[in-house]
């Protein structure tokens, strides 16, 4: 069985049991008002359509090996014998946890309220560090900075494996009023400290999310000439129009060398990544094969001959570049076309749909509605020399990552370095001052959902 087998499994147990976080309590009431028969049929209903959605829209027939009416069978006897609605939640997330898939995941009903710690986090290498700290949040006043590293959540190691699934169990499934954080500084002396949440309304949320999207797409990139020879673009998304992409190329034509800056965005329109991939070669690429229950369809880049680069190009990722950026990013491995710098990716190239589901309660003329949903997994990505991505991410041609100095100290030693490769020598505290460092906060959480792509 592979680790990541093991540790998907793991989680999964711990959540059934739920020892979990010690002192501390959810912040939605661990003991539900409703009564427990209530609770367990409401559970099983949410179990059936689980069910039944994976059954007609997972993109796996086969389901990777696990027997789902065995599964599902045995959650549905484990919810008989609960009485609140936190542990039957947890079983029912359980089930969808051991697909080992990020992207399919259950949503309780009852999440109309955001949580927020007032910090972010980020893999780095190996480790995970503070990213950000929201000003006047507890967590500033418990001491969190940026660069700070982080050890665990609870009693749980923050690992590139577990990282998921922690957010989700935090955020989604068992928000806390108080999260246990433990830290190590430079000198490697740890601490524990418990950050108080805080909490937005749906509608609040709702509105930052609309404008953080708006912005980015009315300002998806940014450009800055490092020399007379090379230029550096950021893209932030992949949700733009295509006009956007022809302004950064023109611009980028400006120098005949090209830095670009992946590394934050998590993608978006699949016809766009394919687009930005034509102005890179003269002939026709193929990107990937999507693989769906019913058909496999082969995409292909075509060549953009006005605004086709022919200069060197180097590729930043790190590990908050998912999807479209992936991709691109390995088929200009994979073809040879560029090199590409930084950490590891997330692995998160999958499609999938967020469902809204709902079950009514209640005797006929006076039955409540109690909504829930799930993410479901439609397609894979089979890149062109036949690998996947998924959870397993692009692998840097050079790796190189900031160090908590320059984290805290906002330099950027990654454009450095790469500015470097294409024969450019600039400082990390200047190549800081170009402000490509991609600031991710709580509420982008929120924003990681792939957008319907207008060219499909």
């Amino acid at each position: 069985m592979c680790p990541r087998r093991i540790v998907a499994l793991v989680f999964a147990l711990v959540l059934f049991i739920y020892p979990g976080f010690a002192q501390v309590v959810r912040v939605d009431e661990v003991r539900s008002k409703s009564s427990p028969s209530l609770n367990r049929d409401r559970g099983q209903r949410m179990l059936k359509i689980i069910k039944e959605t994976l059954k007609t829209h997972y993109y796996d027939k086969n389901f990777k090996g696990i027997d789902i009416e065995a599964r599902f069978k045995d959650a549905s006897e484990k919810i008989k014998n609960l009485e609140w609605n936190a542990d039957i939640f947890r079983v029912i997330a359980g089930v969808l946890l051991e697909f080992e898939d990020s992207h399919t995941r259950f949503y309780p009903p009852g999440r109309s309220d955001r949580v927020e710690y007032g910090f972010t986090m980020q893999m780095v290498g190996n480790q995970a560090f503070v990213t950000d700290v929201k000003k006047d949040s507890d967590a500033e006043k418990q001491g969190l900075k940026n660069g700070d590293r982080i050890l665990k959540i609870g009693q749980y190691d923050v690992t590139r494996d577990t990282l998921w699934v922690l957010n989700y169990f935090i955020y989604q499934l068992e928000p806390l009023p108080r999260l246990p954080v433990t830290l190590a500084d430079d000198d490697n002396n740890e601490r524990t400290v418990f950050v108080t949440s805080s909490f937005k309304t749906f509608e609040e949320r709702r509105k930052e999310s609309r404008a953080r999207r708006q912005a980015t797409r009315e300002d998806p990139y940014k450009c800055v000439k490092v020399s007379t020879e090379l230029t550096a673009c950021q893209l932030k998304t992949f949700s733009v129009e295509r006009k956007h992409i022809e302004k950064m190329m023109d611009e980028a034509a400006k120098g005949s060398n090209l830095i670009l800056d992946l590394r934050g965005n998590r993608g978006g329109y699949v016809s766009i990544s394919e687009y930005l991939t034509g102005h890179f070669f003269d002939r026709e690429v193929k990107i990937a094969d999507m693989v769906t229950r019913k058909k496999t369809e082969n995409r292909v880049a075509k060549p953009v001959k006005k605004r086709n680069f022919q200069g060197e190009l180097v590729v930043l990722i790190d590990s908050n570049s998912a999807s479209a950026s992936e991709v691109f990013s390995r088929v200009i491995q994979i073809e040879k076309r560029g090199l590409v710098v930084g950490d590891v990716s997330a692995g998160a190239v999958m499609t999938s749909y967020n469902m809204s589901l709902q079950i009514d309660c209640g005797p006929s003329g006076f039955q409540r509605i109690t909504p829930f949903g799930m993410n479901v997994t439609v397609a894979d990505v089979i890149m062109s020399d036949g690998n996947r991505l998924e959870q397993i991410g692009v692998i840097p041609d050079r790796p190189v990552g900031p160090s908590p100095t320059a984290i805290r100290e906002k330099n950027d030693p990654v454009l450095a370095y790469a500015a470097g490769l294409l024969g450019v020598s600039i400082t990390s505290e200047a190549a800081g001052k170009f402000n490509f460092l991609f600031k991710k906060t709580e509420g982008d959480l929120d924003d990681d959902t792939d957008d319907p792509d207008p060219g499909d």
